[in-house]
Order: C-alpha cells, then sequence, then structure tokens
C-alpha cells in the first residue's frame, strides 16, 4: 500500500467558515472564498457590512507573527491611521485556530476597506494623493511601537530569501544567476552598515503597490492586508507603489501624487529620496523571489520568459543608478 499523499495547503470550504464564523464572532450571512494567495480570504456578507476572515497557510507564520499583525494594527487605529482591524472573538480571543489536513491554521476576521483600489481604471490622482497621506499616517502612528523580533524587513526578507527561492529557477541560467547575486550583493553594501542606518525606519505595511488600499468618495483610504508588515525601512513601502505604477505604465502620473500626498505629512529625508532607485530595485528582487515561491512560474517556457522581462528590468533600473 502506498503512503498517505502530504498536504500542502488545503482550501476549507466556504460553508464551514460561515458555520466557524458565526459560532466564534456571532456574524451570519454568505459566505464567499475571496482570494487565494499566500493565504485564503473569505468574505462574510453580515448585513451591508463586508467582513474578511483570513486563514493563515499552514507553517508559513508563526503565532507570535499573527500576533505581531493584530497588535499593530490595533495600535495603528488607536493612533488615528485608517486600517482594518482585526476582531475580537466571542470569547476575547483575537485569534481562531482551524483544523486543516496539512496541520491547524491560524485565522482573523477583519473589518472590510469601503470604496475601490487606490490604483486601476476606477482610480484618479486624487485617490492617489490620498494614498498618500494614509501611509504618511501609517507610519506615524507607529512611530513608537517597539521593534520585537516577531516580524523584520531587513536584508535577509528582501535580498536573501528570495534569493533561496529563485535559485532553482535559475539554475541553467549562470549569467542571469551571476548578474542577479551580484545585484544583490550590491544592494545589500547600500542598505547595511551605516548606509542603511541613515534611511528612517519603523514599522512598515510591506506590500503597499496600490492593491492593497481602497479610497472611499469623502478621500478617506484604508490600508489592509498587512501580512508583510514588520520593521524596516519606512521608504520601501512608497517604493513598493513606485514599482507597480512603473508595471503599469503609470509612473509619470501617479508617482507625484503619491510623494505630494505622502510629504503633506511625513516629508522625507534627502537620503531618502537619493535611496529610492534602491528600495524600487529591492522591490523588483523581492517580486521575483515571491513568484518563484508562489509557483507562478507555471511551465519552464513560461518561467524563462517572465524570468527574462524581469531580468532585463532589473538591469535597466541598475543601469540607471549605476549599482552594477
Amino acid at each position: 500500500m502506498r503512503p498517505a499523499l502530504s498536504i500542502v495547503n488545503s482550501t476549507v470550504a466556504a460553508e464551514s467558515v460561515a458555520v466557524l464564523v458565526r459560532e466564534a464572532y456571532g456574524l451570519s450571512g454568505s459566505c464567499t472564498l475571496h482570494y487565494r494567495g499566500t493565504h485564503d480570504s473569505y468574505r462574510i456578507q453580515h448585513g451591508d457590512t463586508p467582513w474578511f476572515f483570513r486563514i493563515y497557510r499552514s507553517g508559513l507564520r508563526s503565532r507570535e507573527e499573527v500576533r505581531y499583525e493584530t497588535t499593530v494594527l490595533l495600535h495603528a487605529a488607536m493612533h488615528g491611521s485608517d486600517v482594518a482591524v482585526p476582531v475580537v472573538r466571542l470569547d476575547g480571543a483575537w485569534l481562531t485556530t482551524v483544523g486543516a489536513p496539512e496541520g491547524p491554521r491560524d485565522a482573523v476576521l477583519f473589518t472590510g476597506a469601503p470604496g475601490v483600489a487606490v490604483w486601476g481604471e476606477e482610480a484618479t490622482v486624487d485617490h492617489v494623493r490620498a494614498y498618500g497621506r494614509a501611509i504618511a499616517r501609517f507610519h506615524q502612528a507607529l512611530a513608537n511601537f517597539p521593534a520585537p523580533d516577531a516580524r523584520t524587513l531587513t536584508e535577509h526578507e528582501l535580498l536573501d530569501r528570495p534569493m533561496q527561492w529563485l535559485a532553482p529557477h535559475l539554475a541553467h541560467r549562470a549569467e542571469d544567476l551571476r548578474i542577479l547575486r551580484a545585484l544583490v550583493e550590491a544592494l545589500r553594501a547600500r542598505l547595511g552598515g551605516f548606509l542603511g542606518a541613515a534611511y528612517p525606519r519603523g514599522v512598515c505595511h510591506g506590500d503597499l503597490h496600490g492593491g492593497n488600499a481602497h479610497g472611499d468618495t469623502d478621500g478617506v483610504v484604508t490600508l489592509f492586508d498587512f501580512d508583510e508588515c514588520g520593521h524596516g525601512w519606512l521608504a520601501y513601502d512608497l517604493a513598493a507603489f513606485h514599482w507597480m505604477a512603473e508595471r503599469a505604465g503609470q509612473l509619470e502620473a501617479w508617482w507625484p501624487s503619491l510623494l505630494a500626498g505622502y510629504e503633506s505629512v511625513r516629508p522625507l529625508t534627502p537620503e531618502e529620496h537619493d535611496a529610492m532607485p534602491i528600495f524600487v530595485l529591492a522591490r523588483h528582487v523581492w517580486q521575483l523571489g515571491y513568484d518563484a515561491w508562489d509557483n507562478r512560474f507555471a511551465g519552464t517556457a513560461r518561467a524563462d520568459a517572465d524570468i527574462s522581462a524581469v531580468m532585463q528590468s532589473l538591469r535597466e533600473h541598475a543601469a540607471r543608478v549605476s549599482i552594477l
């Protein structure tokens, strides 16, 4: 008899999530699988209000890391930042444990974020400017938040782990692997030591590409999906949007507005302005590694095409800042 197959990441039925949320939080309503990404998010429609129940992937986030995320959000909300906050259970706990074939998975219920995404067809320049202000207010709200070891955004998270994820995909592309390693070491030199210490640090969202925020008709922008949050360089949060705006062909239209909104609340230091291309490059490396980890390179042919496109973009960016 063959041994039982092991499960890496199962999908919980929406009907089961509806029962769990009703029993644990007292919320009833329709439940649908909203998004299956790094973790699984379910939309709970309770009356006119949407709530989102996230089930974290088993083995990816420790319970300490999940608790750190909830603490960051509660602190931000208490200090005037508009964020989707965790919701307490009927028994007073913040975390729910979901039994799954691959092992227990932590889960958290979050409030929704009204409005539309701050980038894309429905977004306006005013949305983007308000988004910049919202990011700066979040950074200010967390200015005095302690920096525990639970979550960080350092060279290890932004450069080393992506390289580990990418290595198998570049085994047959020796020149690309050489270039990428040289780029990573050059970035490490710019972000490490006394140079890196010149860039202000604090709690970052970690993935503010534009899709993790909604703006409403009153100009309020709510940030959500803090799965990548951690203590790191504040400028990296802006670089993530720069990276997305460039990919969308909207850099000239959106970037000045985001920057103007952000600096109306928290002016960047001269060092942060100068280092922005470095953080954008770091975001490129992280995203390429994440795509490899998330198995977005489906088949050798597509993988080669995707990697070639991103490597070309990396080389162009590196040339502009003379980092290689």
